[in-house]
């Protein structure tokens, strides 16, 4: 199944005569070369700015720009192209979502996200929460790392606006059962998804799930940097004023007043990264063309055999790997005694590439008493001789730190 790793022309590229063995996906997917060769023929032959030029070159590359919602719109399944919101990727996303709500809440009215939240969906959070007076309800984890959705329904209750969530942990992988949640929680609680991680590995309907938002990046999707979706319904994004102003999101403007421009431009202010949007849809494409999918079976395989081979080492301590729940592509550790990031740079030496950090979850880690730690994490075009690698590696790691 993994020939499509020759897809991939940075996995030729070798350090210090090792070729990369790359294991840092959750931080970063590399590019295929459609998405590399889309970006430049765009800027070699199409290259103008979008909507409101009437030459050839601007009409083309706002086509082209437009056919990128379009692409977006049926990845992720939802109704309409006025739902697709381009932003700067899932971090600018859930700032744009926790400012437009503002207006929409009041003084003690509750918001709900977990000690599981990368720091881009809890921040803006906090933010909003101490500027209005709101309630930040922080769903624990369990002394595993592991979230449980029954007690993420239990804290929702009359007073809850708004529930913020990670699809996918950028630590552990788990994945949450978000029907079950949206199901059994108040229907009118705005259901807001951190979609980061899972976008890369999962069939995403945002239909299906029935959230009000979905939030996910380019960079994670084997795209370019620089670019990402906020998906939300279109009648609540009607109701909502986008929290940024300027060229492009407006229809008139006079002395004293202007009006907003129809969606999805109206959450759309300036010039926009045009070839990063180009770079997306040629990832789209490409991840559609192979059934991407059907790659989450084999990631969850060569998660469970690397915590399998990770468990044989008394001195490696694994970090929510409970086999009982639904998890993939990602396993965090350490290393007793040992510091993360002296770990990876070992690990580098043989030409492996992961993550060593508090990969900006720094309650997780405070919760399990930690500063951070190594993390593996897989993409489409890893197997299971990038495992034996890096398990090999380890030994290797292991041996030359005693």
């Amino acid at each position: 199944m993994n020939n499509v790793k020759s897809d991939f022309p940075i996995l030729d590229k070798k350090i210090r005569d090792k070729t990369i063995t790359y294991l840092d996906s959750a931080a970063s997917t590399q590019k295929p070369k459609k998405v590399i060769h889309s970006i430049s023929e765009f800027l070699e032959n199409s290259y103008e700015n979008v909507h409101r030029g009437m030459n050839s070159l601007s009409i083309d590359a706002t086509d082209l720009y437009e056919k990128s919602r379009d692409v977006a719109k049926s990845f992720i399944n939802a109704n309409s192209t006025n739902e697709i919101i381009f932003t700067r990727g899932a971090t600018d996303s859930i700032n744009i979502i926790a400012n437009s709500l503002a207006e929409h809440l009041n003084k003690g009215d509750k918001i709900v996200v977990t000690e599981l939240e990368h720091h881009s969906n809890y921040l803006p959070w906090m933010h909003l929460c101490k500027k209005l007076e709101l309630e930040l309800k922080i769903i624990p984890i369990s002394k595993e790392g592991i979230l449980s959705e029954d007690e993420i329904i239990n804290n929702c209750d009359d007073t809850t606006k708004v529930l913020s969530l990670t699809h996918m942990s950028n630590v552990t992988g788990q994945i949450l059962d978000l029907k079950k949640i949206k199901q059994e929680i108040n229907k009118d609680i705005y259901l807001a998804v951190d979609g980061c991680q899972s976008i890369a590995h999962l069939n995403i309907d945002v239909k299906d799930l029935d959230c009000d938002f979905y939030s996910f990046s380019s960079h994670k999707l084997y795209g370019p940097s620089g670019i990402g979706i906020m998906y939300g319904k279109e009648d609540i994004l009607n109701q909502l004023n986008p929290p940024t102003l300027g060229g492009g999101m407006i229809n008139e403007v006079s002395s004293k007043d202007f009006s907003y421009a129809m969606l999805p431009n109206k959450f759309e202010p300036g010039t926009p990264s045009i070839e990063a949007a180009i770079g997306f849809k040629a990832a789209m494409e490409y991840l559609n063309s192979i059934n991407y999918q059907d790659y989450f079976l084999k990631e969850k395989q060569l998660r469970s055999k690397l915590i399998s081979a990770l468990n044989d080492f008394e001195e490696i301590e694994i970090y929510g790997s409970n086999n009982n729940g639904n998890a993939t592509s990602i396993v965090s550790f350490n290393i007793k005694n040992q510091n993360f990031n002296d770990i990876a740079t070992f690990l580098d030496q043989y030409g492996i590439m992961i993550r060593g950090g508090h990969h900006c979850c720094q309650p997780f880690m405070k919760k399990l008493g930690i500063p951070g730690s190594c993390r593996v994490s897989f993409g489409i075009y890893n197997d299971i001789n990038d495992i034996d690698h890096f398990v090999d590696s380890m030994k290797k790691t292991l041996k030359l730190l005693q």
